[in-house]
């Protein structure tokens, strides 16, 4: 029996749902865990999200970020700043799960009202987890998409493989919202026309010669934007299934919550939310806020930034 194919209503709530169900498996893990630490507490391999959130920490930083600039999307123009100064307002608040690079940005951002001074170094994957509503609200303009994506990325991570990475995973998140399959040309396109990074450029060019065992899940530099990218990348090409796809990448170790995040909202975007499992959703501290800023986002039309 052929699945009826998802509509962009479920595609755009799978996008979100998927993240959040994603980074919750992840964090069940531990993040930067073996893959031998993994099986050794997970007898037949974990599956199932176990609970970390409380009331006063509902969401990790990948899911909390995102559910703010979700919420900034909507309130036109976006203020680089006042989402900027939410995120700090988060990060004192809670701050649970936020990289060490995500921190030295926003104390940076706080202290001179500036993004830290772009380098090549510490080239971290917190913005590749944090863009993807960017996606869904500028769904159809994509030069738009592609600037806003850039901007917001670089507010906390101004390193060309970390905010192109982030570019590359909104530019595949849209083209399975339309509906299409194959992102790979037009991700290619993108970074040709922009300059980006050559060995980003040929990670992308990769993902459909490779197999799974070339994939750089659990190797240093663990955390990595363009790892993370690719091993996302490859998963929404080859992999049919959310669920197994999901199942694999927490196991196999490595940064699980953030690599899991990525993908499962990647793949969201294409399969929709009847892809995410349900005992999955029922584990998210508030699954209908996220399918409530999905259907806005999509409605929303073309975000401007400023």
């Amino acid at each position: 029996m052929v699945k009826p194919v998802p509509s962009l209503a479920t595609r755009a709530s799978g996008a979100l749902l998927g993240h959040a169900a994603g980074n919750a498996l992840g964090l069940t893990a531990r993040e930067f865990a073996s893959h031998a630490a993994i099986a050794a507490r997970f007898a037949g391999g974990l599956t199932t999200v176990i609970r970390q959130d409380t009331a006063a920490s509902p969401c990790a930083a990948d899911v909390a970020f995102s559910i703010v600039l979700a919420e900034e999307l909507l309130r036109q123009p976006v203020h680089l700043k006042r989402l900027a100064d939410r995120w700090i307002a988060w990060a004192d608040a809670d701050g649970r799960g936020l990289g060490s690079r995500t921190r030295q940005a926003l104390d940076h951002l706080r202290d001179y009202s500036a993004p830290l001074e772009r380098g090549d170094d510490g080239a971290g994957s917190g913005a590749v987890a944090h863009c993807l509503p960017v996606a869904l609200a500028t769904l159809h303009n994509p030069r738009t998409l592609v600037s806003a994506t850039y901007h917001i990325a670089a507010l906390t991570h101004p390193e060309p493989h970390s905010a192109w990475s982030a570019v590359a995973l909104n530019v595949a998140a849209a083209r399975f919202l339309h509906g299409a399959r194959d992102f790979v040309p037009d991700v290619i396109e993108m970074l040709r026309a922009n300059d980006a990074p050559a060995e980003l450029l040929a990670v992308v060019r990769r993902v459909p010669l490779v197999g799974r065992q070339a994939l750089p899940v659990d190797l240093p530099p663990t955390g990595s934007a363009v790892q993370c990218l690719e091993v996302a990348f490859w998963l929404a090409y080859h992999e049919p299934v959310l669920e197994r796809a999901l199942v694999w990448l927490v196991n196999a170790g490595g940064d699980t919550a953030t690599n899991a995040a990525v993908a499962g909202g990647l793949l969201g975007a294409r399969d929709g939310e009847e892809a995410v499992p349900a005992g999955w959703l029922s584990a998210l501290p508030d699954a209908d806020a996220l399918r409530t800023l999905a259907d806005r986002l999509v409605g929303s039309g073309a975000a401007t930034t400023r």
